[in-house]
């Protein structure tokens, strides 16, 4: 026997409208983030049941359905009970019948109307999944968007930034390059006066050198003239030595056999 809309959200027949709710957020949560078909179909079968019985009027169509379900399913399957101690008249029996009849009708409608409730529900919830379905894509079409849009910005930015870049380069550059020319200007400028002053300084130049010349040559004789002393200076000492040995050679009886008068 299928479940019933109650069984599907694990409710009884007497829950109120906030165990309703708390019970299909319970499911919700449970097959949300599920792919398979049979979750899928129980999520589905769990919204159906809660639209119906979230709506009082929808509510008081399904129990009547329900109860005329249940009533068809005793009257297939009676209990056995013992024989009624009285039994109705013919005129009785068949105002019964009659009412049973109207009843029986009154509750196909209602059964009827609980039907075309139920597809019209389902056809809505198919519609609500749909339009979720439609509007999750137009979200993602958004994002993806904004994402492209932004990366050609920052692209864009990018490029201004490096042409900037390039730009100050460029320009950097060309000060140096004029700096350097002015520089190279100035140290030609430096250097083509430094000529003319060694041009108007020439003789002045030649003058110093010729009198460094001169003071180099009395030098080098003024050292020729003191070495040369020194040399006599030598000499002469050496010739005293010598004089004073013969004389020590001399007053010994020894003979000399040279004279250191004569001796360089």
């Amino acid at each position: 026997m299928a479940k019933t809309l109650y069984q599907l959200l694990n409710l009884p027949e007497s829950a109120t409208a906030q165990q309703i709710h708390s019970a299909f957020k319970t499911v919700e949560r449970l097959y949300t983030g599920r792919h398979d078909d049979a979750s899928l179909a129980s999520l589905a079968r769990a919204r159906e049941a809660f639209l119906i019985l979230s709506d009082q009027q929808r509510r008081l169509a399904y129990d009547r359905k329900l109860a005329m379900a249940q009533a068809a399913a005793d009257s297939a399957n009676p209990p056995d009970r013992p024989r009624p101690i009285f039994q109705l008249a013919p005129r009785q029996a068949a105002v019964a019948a009659a009412l049973v009849t109207a009843a029986g009708l009154w509750l196909y409608r209602d059964y009827q109307k609980t039907e075309q409730f139920a597809a019209a529900a389902e056809a809505l919830l198919r519609q609500q999944e749909s339009l979720a379905q439609q509007s999750r894509i137009e979200r993602e079409q958004a994002r993806i968007e904004a994402e492209r849009s932004l990366r050609q910005q920052q692209i864009e930015d990018a490029n201004r930034l490096a042409e900037r870049q390039l730009a100050n380069q460029q320009r950097a550059l060309e000060l140096l390059q004029s700096r350097v020319d002015a520089e190279s200007r100035l140290d030609e400028q430096d250097i083509a006066a430094g000529r003319l002053e060694m041009q108007y300084r020439k003789p002045e130049l030649a003058l110093e050198l010729q009198q460094q010349k001169q003071q180099y040559a009395a030098a080098q004789r003024q050292r020729a003239l003191q070495q040369h002393d020194e040399n006599i200076a030598s000499i002469n000492s050496l010739r005293a030595a010598r004089i004073r040995a013969y004389d020590r050679e001399h007053t010994t009886g020894e003979i000399s056999r040279s004279n250191p008068a004569l001796d360089p």
